[in-house]
């Protein structure tokens, strides 16, 4: 059973997503979701992010929402430096900022600016040493900036018994074609 888990993966722009009204952002909510709630059954008290651009930011959209059903759910937002969405545009500061102001721990691991790429790697350290399990989308087909979590991931399970769940492109592509069939067999019955 976990208490505490990260989310992490792929920003929006390295999966060519560039608007949150895409469809597959709602796929990718209903996955987070999907893998959320036998978590939370069990007893998961804290999701953590960073708050990225992308898989965690629909992370935390996905616990805020299921705080009406689920009100034991706790989001934390820990972000690796202080104005962390300087250089973001105005709409992805605001969504930040709705969701920071919704979630129920806000902190950066430095209580600065952005001073160099240690920053990005102690932040990733935290959120190890902080959780108890990882859940991450990543596919060795598809690198990008995850990479260079998962190999501080997979170092760190060498040397702990923490675990993680790697989401392929597949598993999420597996998903939504289940989905997608079971949403045109209920439009059809």
């Amino acid at each position: 059973m976990y208490k505490t888990i990260y989310i992490t993966g792929y920003k929006s722009y390295e999966l060519n997503i560039y608007k949150d009204d895409m469809p597959e952002v709602q796929y990718i909510r209903k996955f987070i979701e999907h893998k959320l709630v036998p978590l939370i059954e069990e007893g998961l008290e804290w999701v953590l992010i960073q708050g990225q651009i992308g898989i965690e930011l629909w992370a935390a959209e996905v616990v805020v929402a299921m705080k009406k059903t689920y009100p034991q759910i706790k989001l934390g937002i820990v972000t690796p430096f202080e104005n962390h969405t300087e250089r973001w545009n105005e709409s992805n500061k605001l969504k930040y900022v709705k969701l920071a102001e919704q979630a129920d721990f806000v902190d950066s691991v430095f209580h600065q600016p952005y001073e160099g790429p240690y920053q990005f790697q102690r932040a990733d350290q935290f959120m190890l040493d902080h959780t108890d399990f990882t859940l991450l989308f990543y596919d060795e087909e598809r690198e990008a900036s995850p990479k260079y979590f998962k190999s501080k991931l997979f170092d760190f399970m060498d040397k702990t018994n923490y675990t993680c769940d790697i989401v392929t492109m597949d598993e999420l592509s597996e998903f939504v074609n289940d989905l997608q069939s079971s949403e045109v067999g209920f439009l059809d019955g």
